[in-house]
């Protein structure tokens, strides 16, 4: 049974994350240089919330999300102010979860599980399993968190046909393909025959929107995405963060996703709080300057979600 000090149970809406005075130290072992990002305000992501993580190049905002999503453990955990992560249990009870005593305790096990099932991932490298077809893929955080046969067929299901993974999705053809394309082949896979492709075979953007399937196949309560667009062009790249969006932070029980982009039109369209980062002149450091809060344009000219079968 856990302790009361671990976890409490409470009533009313909680942030599904809240950290406070975070500092993270890198440190290279071959030059014996280290790189520190730091964290001094309180960073609430509430439920619902699609934030957007913005700076140049090496200030540390991949470091931070890998802390942010129990990636990485903190260098000193006891310094951290505050490090809270949100759920809901089986009752619909809203459960908080103190990370920092968790760290205390060396609770690595339990961490691990929280991550599991409270979070998704959507990284730059992708990490798809290549033995694995596109549908294999996405049902791998289902059958992680244990979900029954039918019930995981039936969220792959559903997935496949809102990332256009099957055969029912359309776009025009000057959509179909992105010019950056180092994931497979550049010929598009045929709709029909996609969703049991091996993900070695697909375009760049048909891999990167198998990505975000996968990330939010276990319904997260707070999904991270590095740089998601990277392989669709932008049209494609608006159409897929519109389906992350609707399917992550909208409906009766909403969670959020945390990006990190270079794009600010992409930012200032869909997130409605961004994290800004910056270096620290003359330090080998980076640290969060900004959080602020603004409203994202609807995307009322996305109706619904359409794509083509063919690559991008």
């Amino acid at each position: 049974m856990e302790h009361s000090s671990e976890h409490k149970a409470i009533t009313q809406a909680r942030p599904i994350l809240a950290v406070e005075k975070l500092q993270q130290r890198l440190r290279d072992a071959k030059t014996g240089e280290q790189f520190t990002v730091t964290l001094d305000e309180r960073l609430e992501i509430q439920p619902g919330t699609f934030a957007a993580i913005l700076g140049p190049s090496g200030c540390g905002k991949t470091t931070l999300l890998s802390v942010l999503g129990l990636l990485r453990r903190p260098s000193d955990p006891q310094s951290v102010g505050c490090f809270e992560i949100s759920g809901q249990d089986a009752k619909g009870k809203v459960i908080t979860h103190d990370l920092k005593e968790l760290w205390q305790h060396n609770r690595q096990h339990r961490i691990e599980r929280l991550r599991r099932q409270y979070i998704g991932f959507a990284l730059q490298s992708g990490e798809l399993l290549s033995s694995l077809t596109v549908r294999e893929n996405i049902a791998v955080p289902l059958q992680l968190n244990c979900l029954g046969r039918t019930e995981v067929r039936d969220r792959v299901d559903e997935l496949l046909a809102a990332f256009g993974l099957n055969a029912s999705g359309h776009l025009s053809e000057s959509a179909l393909y992105s010019t950056s394309d180092d994931k497979g082949s550049d010929v598009p896979v045929d709709g029909s025959r996609l969703s049991n492709a091996r993900v070695n075979k697909l375009s760049g953007g048909e891999y990167q929107r198998v990505v975000l399937a996968r990330a939010i196949a276990h319904r997260p309560r707070i999904v991270f995405v590095d740089e998601p667009t990277s392989s669709l062009n932008r049209e494609l790249a608006r159409v897929s963060l519109n389906q992350l969006k609707r399917s992550q932070t909208e409906g009766d029980a909403p969670g959020a996703v945390v990006m990190i982009t270079h794009d600010e039109h992409l930012a200032s369209e869909f997130a409605d709080m961004i994290i800004r980062m910056a270096p620290e002149p003359g330090r080998a450091a980076g640290r969060v300057v900004e959080i602020a809060t603004s409203t994202a344009k609807p995307q009322s000219s996305f109706p619904s979600v359409s794509y083509s079968g063919g690559g991008e």
